[in-house]
């Protein structure tokens, strides 16, 4: 709730002691300064205010770069110039993020990093209890997990204007990458399928 520099003049004024010696009558020195410290303490009074507003992540601008400089942001899987909503996303992400090795976390980033519909594939060793059309994984292949993501997302094809050294059909995420290689549990390996 905001308060005005007349409001604090006045509430200065009803601080001086009774008596003619500090009436601060309009146009005297005294009414001049009161105004003057009015209109400080109602300019402090306003950044305090906001300042409550920067202390959260939601609303932040002033200090977006504190805020990402405690977090760590932006970080090594960050890729170009990230727009003012998607650093504050990044800052929620980072904050909201319990971590963990559950699949339905890893489905999450993939879809806040804009490959919705992804899912996640685990590969068991073959025992001779599977069937003869599973495949044949090794007891290496325990630690190992698949991301499938759909086929729709991030490809490009090339086109007429394309070059000759380019190729036919571009698709992946560095950045999707990164953050799956460094989220995942230390002794797993993650795969990405794409078009999967």
């Amino acid at each position: 709730m905001a308060v005005s520099a007349e409001q604090y003049a006045q509430q200065l004024a009803n601080l001086l002691p009774p008596g003619a010696a500090l009436a601060a009558d309009p146009g005297s020195e005294l009414a001049e300064l009161l105004t003057r410290l009015g209109v400080f303490l109602a300019k402090a009074h306003t950044r305090a205010e906001h300042l409550l507003e920067e202390a959260s992540p939601w609303h932040t601008l002033e200090l977006l770069p504190d805020w990402e400089a405690s977090l760590g942001l932006p970080d090594s899987c960050s890729v170009g110039t990230p727009t003012l909503d998607e650093r504050r996303a990044a800052l929620l992400a980072k904050l909201t993020d319990a971590g963990g090795a559950r699949i339905a976390r890893f489905v999450q980033i993939a879809a806040a990093l804009g490959y919705p519909g992804a899912s996640t594939q685990r590969f068991a060793a073959h025992t001779c209890e599977l069937s003869c059309e599973a495949p044949l994984y090794s007891e290496d292949w325990r630690f190992s997990w698949q991301m499938n993501v759909p086929a729709t997302a991030n490809a490009r094809e090339s086109t007429c204007e394309s070059g000759v050294e380019d190729p036919l059909r571009v698709w992946g995420s560095a950045q999707l990458s990164c953050i799956l290689v460094r989220e995942c549990p230390q002794p797993s390996t993650v795969l990405i399928s794409y078009g999967a």
